[in-house]
């Protein structure tokens, strides 16, 4: 008996027939809101169609063709081997159906069978870093990971590891090759099963040639101090990071103007996102927020990853941007009480401060376009039921002479959490602001969140220009915070700019900072001129 294979995927308006003629494969595709006798009408025809029976040369054989096609009848039966009323939509009538009837053919119908739409390994495959597959696949509850290796001087292949996985895109396995790998060739079979553990069509495969890697990275010297992860129920490890979106690394003119330094190899996402992987699960950290993280690569390669680590994960992106901010935390350490965002823009809308901004209209045009978003991640510790952790993360203006800019972007933070905090009145509330604030220490956004007051007699007000000058604006808050990160010499390290400008801020009396690990050296950074590099995925650092 001949099968038919049946996709009727849930999120769209659609349902496509696939199944034998004998000598080809026939496809449809229909609506589900279409009468199924429709689409038997047209099956009856592809049937009469490889009989033979097709001839078009002249009207009479054309009418003889569509009598023969009414002469065969084609109906569906459900599992009880009742017909199926063919007045029935797609929708209906195909998920009902065990049976396709065609003439003297009866196909078995196989609904939603797991299937894998696409697999590949990166571009590079290096030994000593994470091989994480780019895999998408449909209806398939659980996925089987084998990964072999086989010898350059031998046909036979090895079976290193396998493993069984969700198969809803939430988390995928990773490989690690070895060093003795390199040369060998990495192949990787994937196989979809669905509820039944029913297997699904023929396994993927794909392979892939072990390369060297770059040698020793940086952030493997601050691993040597994030060894384990923390067990201490009051006590944290937080991490902040900008780490370059591809959005910006892969444009000719940053590979040409910005980073001609760098190769264009390890400007690649897929290179780039190896050491990236390797340096966030190496610091064991409880929290881990993000700058720069594209939507795409978040969704499908390090939120997956780092969940089959123990870490939940949620991404932002800016207003009208393919990047954003993405904070990720370990499941065994927090509950998540919210998780929202909000545009720095509209927030300063509703202040009392825009009223005077608006007096200036290019200062008002000029923050109102911007699209920065602050994050909020708040967070129950599980043995601090009493415990509100506010985890917000964000990334400022970046272009030179903004400060004003910044410093008014870093009030409509400071009070826009203000306000959030007070759903939480009756808790302990703790804060953290982390994030590329894109600032100096000796900025006024530091001197705000430090003192709590930019006065309006600051140099930053005149830093815009006459055009962008408004009198006697000063910003206050009630709040002192100090940044827990200190003030190393840098965090952002290229060609012609060499600055501080990433922190994590919080207010001492909340916290006690037990260590900070060692910031990277400009003699290491410059050993490849500057950053990123082919041992550092990003031009920042990582606080």
């Amino acid at each position: 008996m001949k099968s038919a294979v049946v996709r009727i995927p849930p999120d769209d308006n659609i349902v496509c027939i696939d199944y034998d003629l004998g000598f080809k494969m026939r496809y449809f595709q229909r609506d589900k809101d279409e009468i199924v006798s429709r689409v038997l009408t047209r099956i009856k025809l592809s049937h009469v169609n490889q009989k033979g029976k097709k001839k078009k040369s002249n009207r009479n054989q054309q009418q003889q063709y569509l009598l023969d096609a009414n002469s065969v009848q084609a109906f569906l039966l459900d599992q009880c081997g009742n017909r199926i009323d063919d007045s029935k939509t797609n929708g209906e009538a195909w998920p009902q159906a065990k049976q396709l009837v065609v003439g003297d053919l009866t196909y078995v119908i196989d609904i939603n069978p797991p299937k894998i739409l696409s697999l590949r390994l990166p571009d590079v495959v290096m030994d000593g870093f994470p091989v994480m597959p780019m895999l998408t696949a449909e209806f398939a509850t659980s996925i089987k990971y084998q990964w072999f290796m086989k010898s350059p001087d031998s046909d036979e292949e090895t079976l290193l590891e396998s493993s069984l996985v969700n198969g809803d895109a939430t988390q995928i396995t990773a490989f690690i090759p070895k060093k003795e790998y390199i040369g060998h060739t990495l192949k990787l079979i994937c196989t979809t099963y669905n509820e039944q553990h029913t297997e699904g069509s023929d396994p993927s495969v794909v392979t892939a040639t072990v390369s060297p890697g770059p040698g020793v990275c940086p952030f493997q010297t601050t691993h040597l101090y994030t060894r384990k992860h923390l067990t201490d129920p009051d006590c944290f490890r937080i991490v902040s990071y900008n780490i370059l979106a591809d959005t910006y690394a892969s444009t000719e003119h940053t590979q040409t103007v910005l980073f001609p330094y760098c190769p264009s190899y390890a400007l690649n996402i897929d290179y780039r996102k190896l050491l990236i992987t390797r340096e966030l699960y190496g610091y064991n950290a409880d929290i881990i927020c993000l700058q720069e993280c594209d939507k795409t690569i978040f969704n499908q390669f390090y939120a997956p990853f780092m969940k089959g680590l123990g870490y939940g994960g949620v991404q932002v992106n800016k207003i009208n941007n393919a990047e954003g901010e993405a904070i990720l935390y370990r499941i065994d350490r927090f509950n998540v009480i919210d998780h929202q965002h909000a545009s720095i823009a509209r927030t300063l809308e509703n202040l009392e401060i825009f009223q005077q901004i608006c007096q200036c209209p290019t200062l008002k045009d000029r923050l109102l376009n911007r699209n920065s978003i602050m994050q909020i991640l708040t967070l129950q510790p599980k043995q601090m039921e009493n415990i509100r952790l506010i985890v917000v993360n964000t990334h400022f203006y970046f272009r030179p002479n903004a400060s004003h800019i910044r410093a008014i972007q870093g009030y409509c933070m400071l009070k826009y959490v203000e306000e959030y905090r007070k759903k939480y009145s009756d808790h302990d509330v703790r804060i953290l602001f982390c994030g590329d604030f894109n600032s100096h220490p000796k900025t006024a956004f530091v001197k705000l969140m430090t003192s709590g007051c930019v006065e309006s007699s600051h140099s930053v007000w005149h830093e815009g220009g006459q055009e962008e000058f408004c009198e006697n604006i000063s910003l206050q808050n009630d709040q002192k915070y100090i940044s827990f990160t200190g003030y190393p010499k840098f965090t952002n390290f290229v060609i012609g700019f060499v600055e501080c400008l990433d922190y994590i801020f919080g207010q001492p009396e909340h916290f006690h900072v037990e260590q900070i690990f060692p910031f990277m050296s400009e003699d290491i950074a410059t050993v490849y001129t500057a950053l990123p590099s082919v041992v550092s995925p990003s031009d920042h650092i990582a606080v």
